[in-house]
């Protein structure tokens, strides 16, 4: 098996549990800067969480203008307050998605607007600047992807003194994934400084972990269910859906990994895998809402996507039911 990473050769901020954060909106669809608030309160006083991740996937990111993904990373911050490490998405602005079918993105419009964004971060302190893979950078005449995306992030770079997180969603398509060529490229850049790796497929995420074994480069599971294995092939953290909502378990699961008691990590992955089941059928932002509302989290139960909150009955079983899975691993608070 290979060697686990060694956490203090990573930086910190890159390293266990890293909370995607469910952005706070109201009813409306408009941030909430209170419910902002109240959220980084409730992942800070979890105790397990180590960094926010602010404008990201779980946080509906493509729905972000410029200026609000600014707002948000501010207010984050702000209410971070140091408690906890703070990320942020820095991605140009997808008008394609935005506008839900709206004109398509221009590929230089987008590289400017990732550029004056991670700028941005760079200057309110956010500790790395996430970029998901450019899929909306598209090549120049004679050019290849893997060419046109070095060119992408090497611009981001050198324009910024701010670590760089890469993050491949896992729905990409195939010819628009990291390739080890390119990562090749992109670790003799010194501030690219980590990924995250939406799979939970071996033949995805083992290439990478081998073109950056033994390296300072932080390899993040971006699926919570191939953690085990991730930090197995040397990842050094993980990004979740259940950061937000369990991240006792993955805490738990990192712990027992390192101590050499798989028996204790694999029952943390499981019971990983349990806690994902309890919100089949209805749509997880909202109704992880709900539920950390019955922890004391002070925000509203919406998003941007339109879904409806679950009934009081429906929050009330997956409360219980996710408190019974994370019970056994409160213990190390």
């Amino acid at each position: 098996m290979p060697e686990v990473a060694d956490r203090m050769h990573h930086p910190e901020f890159l390293t266990g549990v890293i909370a995607p954060m469910f952005t706070p909106v109201d009813r409306s669809g408009q941030l909430s800067l209170p419910g902002i608030h109240g959220m980084v309160d409730y992942l800070a006083r979890t105790g397990a969480v180590n960094t926010i991740f602010a404008r990201s996937g779980m946080g509906q990111m493509y729905s972000f203008t410029a200026t609000e993904a600014v707002i948000l990373a501010e207010t984050t911050l702000a209410a971070a307050n140091g408690r906890v490490n703070v990320i942020a998405g820095a991605s140009g602005i997808r008008t394609d998605k935005i506008a839900r079918g709206g004109p398509a993105c221009v590929p230089e419009r987008y590289l400017e607007q990732a550029v004056r964004l991670t700028q941005k971060m760079e200057h309110l302190g956010i500790q790395a600047a996430v970029h998901v893979m450019p899929e909306a950078y598209t090549p120049r005449e004679g050019e290849t992807t893997e060419d046109a995306y070095y060119r992408y992030f090497r611009s981001v770079h050198d324009a910024t003194n701010i670590p760089l997180v890469i993050y491949q969603p896992g729905s990409i398509r195939a010819e628009n994934r990291m390739t080890t060529a390119l990562l090749s490229r992109l670790l003799e850049l010194p501030r690219i400084a980590g990924m995250k790796v939406s799979t939970s497929s071996d033949d995805v995420f083992v290439p990478l972990a081998d073109s950056t074994r033994g390296s300072s480069f932080s390899l993040i599971a971006g699926d919570e269910t191939y953690y085990l294995k991730a930090l197995q092939q040397g990842a050094c953290g993980v990004i979740g859906e259940g950061c937000n909502m369990w991240p006792w378990i993955l805490r738990g699961l990192a712990e027992r990994f390192r101590a050499g008691d798989l028996e204790g990590a694999r029952r943390a992955e499981a019971d990983v895998a349990a806690a994902l089941r309890v919100g089949a059928g209805h749509d997880h932002t909202v109704l992880w809402k709900q539920v950390m509302m019955t922890r004391g989290g002070a925000f509203e139960p919406f998003d941007r996507n339109g879904a409806a909150p679950a009934d009081p009955d429906r929050v009330s079983r997956a409360a219980v039911d996710i408190q019974r899975l994370v019970a056994p691993w409160l213990s190390a608070d």
